[in-house]
């Protein structure tokens, strides 16, 4: 065991496409639940994988919401190599090499060209090189490289201090593999993968000494509850590749095994909540909404429902906290008595305010802002789609759960909640703050570290099986 700590011995990576600005519930999962590794004796190193230019407001917002606790690192694969050496192939595998000259599309970060880019005639990007603070090319992502069959392949090439090229991948899941080899440079590992994108490339990538865990956020399922989501079959068809999958919640573990068979890889860990001392006793007011203004959101139910039952409760009033696509439409409608606040990275300290918070959203793996809600004495008023609703609130204890997509019934819950008496209304906020603590940091840590044994245990069974099955091959290939 790491002193300090309850989880198993090993480094600790996460792996996730990016860390956006205004980031939302994964990525606010993925920090927590780093920083609470790294407060307990188990440092983490976060790496991302996209390439875009705002990685320095990026940095500063992080910075500015405290949101990378000591001991959390982050880095981004293209800004690494910016400054390290990495092995890959020849420098013949980058054939065809030919950095983009000043003129080309420029991309700059602090007054600093970062990026050159080449595009064609629709504007499909051809070539991306990245390069360092003194203008050398310090990688060229090639996506236009031509190959016998007739089409063309993505050839990645990095160069050394003087810009010439040095090494080669035949495609970016190569890279990705030769950067995780030197950062856990052989030594016991835990790759916990949290983005859907970067999973399928980890389904793929083993390594004596690094167990990989998959991370599902967000509901694996169709809108009407039938199939896969297109967007995540290539990976659950492939869940036998991981260490462990972690689930937030037992329903949607049931509802994966019913669909990929018997998989005792699989584990149901929730999302850290922070519980303090809540003052249930004290006057709240009105709804709230925290969620990014998209169609997945539905935050138009949440807006209807309170123009709904103002009609029964005319000082009833909604603050909506996000930002999106949806937000010029939703504004737009001009409803009595909601406000939309934008993007605000102290939005949750509206949770300690309001009365009720609307959850309107079409699916979830966990809720992560209506368990926050209910720590913090706010009662949610939900639509019971998967997961996390149900499984969290107690309805007409401490909160309420509604049919999904009636907004009638989310209406009658905003005047249920308006309509009832002081008394009753702290003996919901006491109890939805008690059932919150199920899923305080400790009760979570525990969770995690039976998860990563579980998971070490997993991984050494199946090393051993790797070694039995080459030594076969390689007798039966004497033979």
């Amino acid at each position: 065991m790491t002193r300090g700590t309850i989880l198993p011995r090993g480094r600790q990576f996460v792996l996730t496409w990016g860390v956006p600005r205004e980031y939302g519930g994964l990525t606010a999962a993925l920090l927590r639940r780093s920083s609470l590794f790294a407060g307990r004796g188990a440092p983490v190193h976060v790496l991302t994988c996209d390439d875009r230019d705002d990685r320095a407001a990026v940095a500063e917002e992080l910075s500015r919401r405290d949101a990378l606790g000591e001991g959390v690192r982050l880095t981004n694969l293209w800004d690494w190599l910016r400054e390290n050496d990495l092995r890959g192939r020849s420098v013949a595998a980058g054939a065809g090499f030919a950095p983009l000259p000043a003129g080309a599309i420029e991309e700059r970060s602090g007054g600093v060209v970062v990026r050159r880019i080449r595009t064609d005639a629709e504007g499909a990007v051809l070539q991306i090189d990245h390069l360092r603070a003194d203008g050398t090319v310090a990688a060229s992502d090639r996506r236009d490289v031509p190959h016998s069959s007739g089409r063309t392949r993505r050839v990645i090439v990095t160069c050394d201090a003087a810009g010439a090229p040095r090494a080669a991948w035949r495609g970016v899941r190569e890279l990705y593999a030769a950067w995780l080899d030197r950062l856990t440079a052989g030594e016991r590992s835990f790759l916990l993968v949290d983005s859907k994108a970067m999973a399928r490339f980890a389904a793929g990538y083993r390594r004596p000494g690094v167990v990989v865990l998959h991370i599902v956020h967000g509901s694996h399922l169709t809108d009407d509850g039938t199939a896969i989501r297109p967007s995540r079959a290539e990976v659950f068809s492939r869940l036998s590749a991981f260490d462990a999958v972690v689930l937030c919640t037992v329903r949607q573990a049931g509802d994966v095994r019913r669909q990929v068979g018997p998989a005792p890889l699989l584990a149901v860990v929730p999302h850290p909540v922070e519980v303090g001392d809540v003052e249930t006793s004290l006057p709240r007011d009105g709804a709230v909404v925290l969620a990014r203004l998209e169609p997945i959101k539905r935050v138009e139910h949440a807006v209807d429902a309170v123009a709904r039952a103002r009609r029964r409760v005319p000082s009833l009033e909604l603050d909506v906290y996000g930002d999106g696509p949806a937000r010029t439409r939703l504004e737009g409608a001009g409803v009595d008595g909601v406000r939309f606040h934008g993007f605000d990275p102290a939005a949750r300290t509206a949770l300690q305010r309001a009365s009720v918070l609307l959850m309107t959203s079409r699916s979830e793996a966990f809720s992560l802002v209506v368990a926050e809600a209910m720590a913090a004495g706010c009662l949610p008023i939900a639509y019971d789609v998967p997961y996390g609703p149900r499984e969290l609130i107690v309805d007409g204890r401490t909160g309420w759960v509604v049919p999904a997509g009636d907004v009638d019934a989310l209406a009658d819950a905003l005047v249920r909640a308006a309509s009832l008496d002081q008394p009753a209304l702290e003996r919901m906020r006491r109890q939805a703050v008690e059932r919150a603590r199920r899923y305080d940091e400790s009760a979570v840590l525990t969770r995690w570290a039976l998860t990563l044994s579980r998971a070490a245990r997993r991984h050494r069974l199946r090393e051993a099986t790797w070694r039995i099955r080459e030594v076969l091959r390689r007798r039966l290939r004497i033979g």
